[in-house]
């Protein structure tokens, strides 16, 4: 099977945010690397507070990145978007679009689903007049939206149907890369099955390529190919959806892991507990930030950080004992 190429490559990406004086700086993202690849989805998971939000909008420059970057593979050129200037950045962004978590929020209640869907096209110099109406008409269709109600506002909609629209805005300048921001967390268990199979027709239909940002192990688990783990502004492990769901090799991913319930209700799982609290991003502890909560955590933890390393083809973890857990099978399950 051919790999498939990249679309982004995030290297050493860095977003610092300034605290009080003499307190230091907030690390956000501290260092992050990582491929999407073309027509991947690729899963970001992590406790609330660790940075997955502003992993995505600091990719699209929603938010200035401290260091690193960031290239966008596009018709062949490699274009660093944290380098691109404002009349380059503006043209690049309708290649990369984000859906939001909270569909009534992200949508203006003065506009209509009409000039809502339209406002990229037209932002875009992509479409007017009859065409225009047609473009917005076909998105409707293809998020399943009746054209009949694009003149209505998004108060006459429900949670589900809003999403949707937030899904055709995004799709209407046609982009290779969608970040997808806890997009179906607040919607009903049933609606968001039906938004994550509309995603996936869509990523099917049009090539698209997801960060699909969660706290949802069980929905990550159904639509990513790859997934991400997050701990206090830094990658500690990244690997395919099956090996990370069976067989975690960071403490902290096996620990997520195991609090996934089991399809089978006769098979028994041990819930791992973390003690302590999660680090503090403004004060990290020296060495691994994740040692004062790691069962395994032995004294170069304390001082020394782990390096994001591959252990297996495929697999990348950030833990000094890493192969000696995947030997010893305690990481294993």
């Amino acid at each position: 099977m051919t790999e498939r190429p990249p679309v982004l490559e995030v290297r050493d990406l860095k977003r610092y945010f300034n605290v009080a004086a003499g307190l230091g700086a907030l690390k956000a993202i501290d260092g992050v690397s990582f491929d999407l690849m073309q027509g991947e989805t690729l899963g970001l998971v992590g406790e609330s507070g660790c940075g997955k939000s502003t992993l995505g909008r600091t990719i699209l420059r929603a938010y200035e990145p401290t260091g690193g970057s960031v290239h966008f593979h596009l018709d062949g050129e490699s274009i660093d978007i944290t380098r691109a200037g404002r009349k380059e950045l503006r043209g690049l962004r309708r290649h990369m679009q984000m859906i939001f978590q909270d569909p009534q929020s992200s949508l203006d209640p003065r506009m209509t689903v009409f000039d809502i869907i339209a406002e990229p096209l037209r932002l875009n110099k992509l479409a007017r007049g009859k065409e225009l109406e047609e473009r917005v008409g076909r998105l409707m269709d293809d998020v399943g939206l009746p054209r009949s109600h694009m003149k209505r506002y998004p108060h006459a909609f429900s949670g589900g149907q809003r999403q949707r629209i937030g899904i055709a805005r995004a799709l209407a300048s046609s982009p290779k890369v969608i970040v997808c921001d806890e997009a179906v967390s607040a919607l009903d268990v049933s609606i968001q099955a039906q938004i994550l199979n509309l995603l996936k027709d869509l990523q099917a239909r049009y090539g698209l390529s997801y960060l699909f940002i969660a706290h949802d192990l069980g929905v990550v688990e159904y639509i990513c190919d790859r997934v991400a783990v997050m701990y206090v502004g830094r990658l500690v492990e990244l690997a395919s959806t099956d090996d990370i769901y069976t067989r975690p090799l960071h403490p902290y991913t096996e620990a997520l892991m195991s609090a996934v319930p089991a399809p089978d209700p006769d098979q028994k799982r041990s819930r791992i507990v973390l003690s302590g609290e999660v680090a503090n991003a403004a004060a990290l502890p020296s060495g691994c930030p994740f040692h004062p909560r790691c069962a395994y955590a032995e004294a170069r933890c304390r001082t020394d950080v782990p390096a994001l390393r591959e252990v297996l083809p495929g697999r990348t973890v950030a833990c000094h004992r890493a192969e000696e857990l995947l030997l010893a099978g305690t990481a294993a399950h």
